[in-house]
């Protein structure tokens, strides 16, 4: 219920003249191969070897512009391109046994640190049957559907689970206590894998700062103030509202049990994000992951229902991304050489 002591935010200011809308800010289109060259050229600047786990994460900045959700694109790159404080290069293990591996990503940049525990999951998952990475202190990752993804289409099935500190209040709570804690599911099939990703509340952290930024209200209903009352005012959100309610809230505790028990952290007193990526054969020989993958698509298809992941976005074709990011990005991939 709005608090009655509160001014109707959502009413028009009769008295005070409309605010301005914004300009526009000038576009380029840009072909998908030439950014992921540029970011791969930027990485190498910095110390990257061009290595796959390189070209894992530009794909994966790539593609988030492409489906329309930038704040996990682009502008999450050039920030760690244009910070001294970032580390480049193969992040330490902390642990190793075996089947099981901790990588070290303080200060390192996530996205790529997220594939190369990706690409060391699935390595260790043909070598055992399962592999477990968690990666303790990583920035921002961004998407995660396309490091799932990557593994499945290694023909393992892939799981990955991200802590993070507490933004999203439990079911039927007025303060944060969880993360947002996504997850990413991804099986192969005969055709492209199935995939599925959410989180466990409506909004995101990188949606939320983007919103800020441009000066726009969150949408209803997903978050709410320091009175634990409901608002889209940016400016005013405390904490976000869980996924389904009681279920988001569930799905969240899941999450911290197994990326917390894992690594070790406390999400609920430390500022600290934690990840685990799970990459998985079967065990059973008569029943392969394709076949299983390939009976879940052809249930729900049979129902004329959606198959999250059928639709993966294609490296190649145009992007439409601000000229001033572009320019960014090209300086910053001409100090290569």
């Amino acid at each position: 219920m709005p608090n009655p002591t509160e001014p109707n935010r959502s009413a028009p200011n009769r008295s005070a003249p409309s605010p301005a809308a914004p300009s526009p800010v000038p576009s380029v289109t840009v072909e998908s191969g030439e950014l992921e060259a540029l970011l791969r050229a930027a990485f190498a600047a910095r110390g990257q070897v061009d290595d796959p786990a390189a070209r894992m994460a530009a794909a994966a900045i790539v593609e988030a512009e492409r489906v329309g959700m930038p704040e996990f694109g682009l502008p999450l790159a050039l920030g760690a391109l244009e910070s001294a404080e970032v580390r480049w290069g193969e992040p330490p293990v902390a642990e190793d046994h075996g089947g099981a591996v901790v990588l070290d990503a303080e200060g390192r940049f996530a996205p790529i640190v997220l594939a190369q525990a990706a690409l060391l999951a699935s390595e260790r998952a043909g070598e055992a049957g399962v592999g477990i990475v968690a990666v303790t202190s990583p920035g921002s990752l961004g998407r995660i559907a396309p490091f799932a993804r990557a593994v499945a289409d290694r023909g393992l099935l892939g799981v990955i689970a991200v802590g993070s500190p507490p933004l999203v209040a439990p079911h039927g709570g007025r303060a944060p206590a969880l993360g947002t804690n996504p997850v990413a599911t991804a099986i192969p099939s005969s055709t492209s894998p199935v995939v599925v990703d959410t989180s466990s509340s409506l909004l995101t952290k990188g949606r939320w700062g983007a919103l800020r930024e441009r000066g726009e209200r969150v949408p209803e209903g997903v978050a709410i103030d320091a009175e634990g009352q409901p608002t889209t005012d940016a400016e005013l959100v405390r904490a976000f509202l869980p996924r389904g309610g009681a279920f988001g809230t569930a799905m969240g505790i899941v999450v911290e049990m197994v990326v917390n028990g894992l690594t070790g952290l406390l999400g609920s007193s430390r500022e600290r994000r934690g990840a685990t990526v799970m990459a998985m054969r079967s065990l059973a020989i008569d029943a392969p992951l394709v076949a299983v993958g390939d009976d879940l698509r052809q249930r729900l298809e049979a129902a004329g229902g959606y198959v999250p992941g059928s639709a993966a976005p294609t490296v190649a074709g145009p992007v439409a991304v601000a000229a001033v990011t572009v320019e960014r990005l090209r300086r910053l991939a001409a100090a290569n050489g």
